[in-house]
């Protein structure tokens, strides 16, 4: 979990750095923050690998946030970054993602 945590706090890091435009930067920070919330969720430990949300996911999170942030912040790249979230939340959390 100290990496994945470590991963977000990474991407976090791109986005305060990033160009992006206020309210989309707003919007993926949250869903950011909500993730490292729910990973502090002692219970789901246990359950993140099994669950499909190992290292690699994190990774993956990690290296389009590069690109997104580097400049290509701008239609279905965000979009699907926002998706990709939507998507780790709903793994980490379940129900309790929305």
């Amino acid at each position: 979990m100290d990496h994945q945590y470590s991963i977000i706090n990474q991407c976090l890091q791109l986005l305060k750095q990033s160009d992006m435009p206020t309210i989309k930067k707003l919007r993926v920070e949250i869903q950011l923050i909500q993730m490292k919330r729910l990973l502090l969720n002692d219970s789901l430990t246990s359950d993140l690998a099994r669950n499909g949300c190992g290292d690699d996911v994190f990774e993956g999170l990690l290296s389009q946030m590069r690109r997104i942030c580097g400049g290509r912040h701008e239609g279905e790249a965000l979009t699907d970054l926002m998706e990709r979230i939507g998507g780790m939340l709903n793994v980490l959390g379940g129900d309790h993602a929305h």
